[in-house]
């Protein structure tokens, strides 16, 4: 990520009363970057302990969870070597999540909570990132937004089927996966605008409360079978010609009847 906010900088309008912030910009997106790929190691070590792994398979799942969307999302883009690869720091956070979710188990409440509203601080950012990238490579706008989702929840999901288990994002737990496609949508949008910084902030602060609202809130999409049409053909149609049946003869009964005005006025002039 960060050999992309240079060349963000240099698309932001010069001259803006605001370039002190957006100077200041890369490392706030550094940071939350580099502190996503720590706690998401975490998660990988907690989703280790649970399965009782290893510690081989702490630091696999560790790197999977804090690494896996951005190189995906490199390894897709085909802009060269991913950047997980390339920038030590990366590799050194996951490792490093990995080793302190091995020594400490993080079952506790308010451990859980730091871990969940961190996490929801990370996904906008690397929304917002996937996004840019994409769009800055040249590519659609909605091949960039796929690209921002898949940076922000492919690890977690890779994570998961490792691990022999139903990735999260799938269903039956609070919104994850769309608050990522909003925030990306509306990076994409700022990006297209002018202002990929601002675009990126704002992605990550929307991501971040949305998430952290839906974990609250226990917001969920609903699931299939709340909402299939279970009628066959057959039955469609009839049901259709119901209710066209009833629309005209609602209509016949609002219409005037034209007839008895002309009685009446027919006897009124007699």
């Amino acid at each position: 990520m960060l050999c992309l906010i240079p060349e963000l900088m240099t698309l932001e309008p010069q001259g803006d009363p605001t370039q002190p912030i957006q100077q200041a910009l890369p490392a706030v997106f550094r940071f939350l970057d580099l502190s996503g790929v720590f706690f998401n190691g975490i998660l990988g070590g907690r989703l280790a302990r649970e399965k009782r792994f290893d510690f081989v398979g702490f630091v696999v799942l560790g790197m999977l969870s804090g690494m896996g969307g951005g190189i995906v999302r490199d390894v897709m883009l085909n802009a060269g070597p991913p950047i997980a690869l390339t920038d030590r720091y990366y590799l050194i956070m996951a490792l490093l999540g990995a080793l302190i979710a091995w020594l400490w188990r993080f079952d506790g409440k308010w451990s859980r909570r730091t871990l969940v509203t961190f996490d929801a601080l990370v996904l906008g950012c690397w929304a917002a990132t996937g996004t840019s990238k994409a769009l800055g490579l040249g590519f659609a706008v909605i091949p960039s937004i796929l690209m921002g989702v898949t940076t922000a929840i492919g690890g977690g999901m890779i994570r998961d089927i490792s691990a022999g288990n139903v990735p999260a994002v799938f269903g039956g737990n609070s919104l994850y996966a769309t608050p990522a496609l909003c925030a990306a949508c509306l990076d994409a949008g700022l990006f297209q605008a002018g202002y990929p910084l601002w675009g990126m902030l704002a992605s990550t602060v929307l991501g971040s409360t949305f998430t952290i609202l839906a974990s609250w809130r226990r917001w969920v999409l609903p699931e299939a079978r709340s909402w299939t049409v279970s009628m066959t053909h057959r039955q469609w149609r009839l049901h259709q010609r119901k209710k066209r049946l009833e629309r005209d003869s609602r209509r016949l009964w609002e219409m005037p009847d034209t007839g008895a005005e002309d009685e009446e006025n027919a006897s009124a002039c007699g």
